[in-house]
């Protein structure tokens, strides 16, 4: 690498000496967590790794055996459910975590009212005479509302990608203004025009890119990570760019959360929405839409090991067809019309068996696009999608 790690690198490889194609094993599994807080080390792959096994079974709490395979590899060898006892009691500790979670959900008011949301969706900067990404600490902090974070594994000691980190907001008109404005400060900082700016799931081999949503003022629970999963990974799914597919199931995995120091937590199964601001306008609404009444959205498609499989394979016309339900679903809630002019684009391209361009430049139509609060779709909507 060049002086102090700021050199350019090349599509699917670590660095410009070529140290690797960048795997898609999963070596580790990073970002779930249990309780109030992250572990970390080995204790973190650990809990991670059981987690997801009994989330990936449908099972809200169990016991996941597992074996060391070495290099910091594990194998899950046994899972067994919890099982109440004739009289409906749960063994310690799970009845007490049952009946903390039960108080917690029953002093929820509805519809949520002090519902918070915040993003840090990524995208990256390239230069597109040569193909390689540019590393966004050139011209962006580690901090503030546009920034610059770490890469793929073999970035270590960089910052390669580039983020967008609005103010929280309560109101997802609010929160989209503030994207907008963290949008314009980075095309403030970044003063050479010639880079792209490109977002999704991978827009250049090897670059696995989240659009990760903030949440705070909820309770953390097992159905509203399903109906997160259902009701807005799978629409988005839907209209990925099927290089996005490449993702997973290293990253994008369905369920994926970490708690944040705030006290909510990060939802981050979702590839870049910041390929549109059409796109992000749909699912930070849709989103703040769901967590608002997850407990009317009780459909679980993805429990059904063909479509599990789907989700993670890339097959789009078989999870086509377990959508429609859902959409009814989404449109009967009583919120939906007040969100409808934002979703609304979304539905209809998924109507359509639209997909988003990850080739595309971003960046004039987010430095150029309509307010977020105006209703109208920004002028290029025909060239968000393939």
């Amino acid at each position: 690498m060049g002086a102090g790690g700021q050199d350019e690198y090349g599509s699917g490889r670590v660095g410009a000496g070529g140290q690797g194609e960048f795997g898609s094993g999963v070596d580790e599994i990073g970002g779930l967590g249990g309780g109030g807080m992250e572990l970390r080390g080995v204790a973190g792959v650990l809990r991670t790794a059981a987690v997801r096994a009994l989330y990936s079974l449908g099972l809200d709490s169990g016991e996941v055996e597992l074996r060391a395979m070495g290099g910091r590899r594990y194998m899950v060898t046994g899972i067994t459910p919890v099982v109440p006892d004739p009289a409906g009691t749960l063994p310690e500790p799970y009845q007490s975590a049952s009946a903390a979670l039960a108080r917690m959900l029953d002093s929820e008011q509805p519809g949520r009212p002090g519902l918070l949301m915040g993003m840090d969706p990524e995208f990256l900067l390239l230069r597109e005479s040569t193909g390689r990404v540019v590393p966004a600490s050139r011209y962006l902090p580690t901090d503030g509302v546009a920034g610059c974070d770490a890469g793929p594994p073999g970035t270590h000691g960089v910052f390669p990608v580039a983020e967008l980190r609005p103010a929280p907001r309560g109101e997802p008109r609010a929160l989209l203004a503030q994207l907008m404005s963290a949008a314009r400060e980075a095309d403030r900082l970044i003063a050479d025009r010639s880079l792209r700016w490109r977002a999704g799931g991978m827009p250049l081999r090897g670059w696995a890119l989240g659009g990760h949503l903030h949440f705070s003022g909820v309770t953390l629970c097992a159905p509203l990570l399903r109906a997160l999963d259902n009701y807005l990974a799978l629409p988005l799914f839907l209209l990925e760019d099927i290089r996005a597919a490449a993702r997973r199931p290293r990253y994008g995995v369905l369920g994926d959360f970490r708690p944040q120091p705030h006290g909510g937590f990060e939802y981050r199964t979702l590839p870049s929405f910041l390929v549109s601001p059409v796109i992000a306008k749909g699912a930070v609404c849709l989103a703040h839409l769901i967590v608002s009444h997850y407990e009317d959205l009780p459909l679980r498609p993805l429990d059904r090991e063909d479509l599990h499989a789907a989700f993670y394979s890339g097959g789009k016309d078989l999870l086509r067809t377990a959508w429609p339900p859902l959409e009814a679903q989404l449109r009967a809630l009583g919120g939906y019309a007040a969100a409808a002019r934002w979703i609304d684009p979304l539905l209809r391209a998924i109507a359509e068996q639209q997909s988003w361009d990850e080739s595309r430049d971003i960046r004039g139509s987010w430095v150029r696009s309509a307010p977020p609060d105006s209703g109208a779709l920004p002028s290029g909507r025909a060239d968000a999608f393939q």
